[in-house]
């Protein structure tokens, strides 16, 4: 792990909270100098800790009026057949999340679908023939109380 200190948490802090501030607005947010404070968001990027930045949008305003978390166990666990379901599951667009667990089933995959009528079709169509499903079980979100991509720096 890169070592960082208390100067990189605040600035990963303040980007976490808004990547689209300039160096010049988060050298200023931390009482930093803008020549400094660069050079340490440059590091922290080189190193992997700052994957990139990313735009949040309002799934609901969009039309994206559901999320349903699909637990899907494969039928095989062999190598194989772990690469082809993940090769088939990630090209899904309504795919947001893929999380391989332990357990009961072997994949997590949280979907976004404007309805349940997309998510039927997206379930018939896309989901029910991923190479190797052999069960699936779909859950409903009624509400999302919380929902954060921030680390608690």
């Amino acid at each position: 792990m890169h070592e960082i200190d208390e100067t990189d948490r605040r600035i990963l802090r303040v980007l976490q909270a808004d990547a689209s501030l300039s160096v010049t607005e988060v050298a200023e947010r931390i009482g930093l100098s803008q020549s400094p404070c660069s050079r340490r968001i440059a590091r922290l990027a080189e190193s992997g800790i700052i994957l990139g930045k990313t735009l949040v949008l309002d799934r609901k305003k969009l039309g994206f009026n559901a999320i349903v978390l699909v637990r899907i166990k494969l039928s095989s666990h062999g190598r194989t057949a772990f690469d082809a379901f993940q090769n088939a599951v990630l090209r899904i667009p309504e795919v947001q999340v893929v999380q391989l667990m332990l357990g009961e089933y072997d994949f997590n995959v949280r979907v976004v679908v404007r309805d349940m009528d997309h998510f039927h079709a997206l379930l018939r169509d896309r989901l029910a023939l991923l190479p190797g499903v052999q069960e699936m079980q779909s859950s409903v979100l009624l509400d999302e109380l919380k929902y954060t991509t921030h680390l608690p720096l």
